[in-house]
């Protein structure tokens, strides 16, 4: 598993041209690199209780931003998180689906679902029902957030399974984001944040 790792994180670095929008020809995914991913003109204001709170690392903060950031340019509505501890994904997110807009670890993923957050514990919920939770995704317009796509296995599969159906693939190492809708040109993008 660490020869695999290494050789996509070879990979990764030769290829992760995406990081300031060159070669991006949909004018969609290159606004939504610039100024959501990147956020380069610092647009978003983050909900203040989220910005408060003590205990989060700086690489998780900017992980929850990040989430953030793409929630509201996707608009959503229901997030369902499949993780351990959800406390932070609900400071950052609930600002924008709201309490009864917030699921964690549930079967029922599928229609009315506009974003998916798959965290690298993910394994403990999900093991043995996979097939329904990819079933249930890439129908309508969906987000789907995958944690830990080189270094773990089930979510390396859950990848590899769900990036054959979606629009847009964006690799960022560390975690891979799909975005499923039928307007979009399809691209696989390898991005750094």
């Amino acid at each position: 598993m660490i020869t695999v790792y290494l050789k996509e994180r070879m990979k990764h670095a030769l290829y992760f041209r995406h990081k300031r929008g060159f070669g991006v020809h949909s004018p969609f995914m290159f606004d939504f690199i610039l100024n959501v991913i990147r956020d380069r003109r610092h647009r978003f204001v983050y909900p203040e209780e989220a910005e408060k709170c003590v205990g989060m690392g700086r690489r998780s903060r900017k992980f929850y931003r990040l989430l953030y950031r793409i929630a509201v340019c996707w608009k959503v509505h229901r997030v369902v998180s499949y993780m351990q501890d959800d406390r932070w994904i609900r400071l950052y997110l609930q600002g924008v689906t709201g309490e009864e807009g917030m699921k964690c670890n549930v079967r029922d993923c599928g229609e009315g679902v506009d974003m998916v957050y798959v965290a690298k514990d993910a394994w403990k919920f999900l093991e043995g029902k996979e097939y329904e939770l990819l079933e249930g995704l890439g129908k309508g317009r969906q987000c789907v957030v995958i944690s830990d796509i080189y270094r773990n296995a089930f979510n390396a599969s859950l990848w590899q399974r769900l990036a054959r159906k979606a629009q847009v693939r964006m690799d960022m190492m560390r975690f891979g984001i799909l975005l499923f809708d039928e307007k979009l040109q399809q691209g696989s993008y390898h991005l750094m944040v």
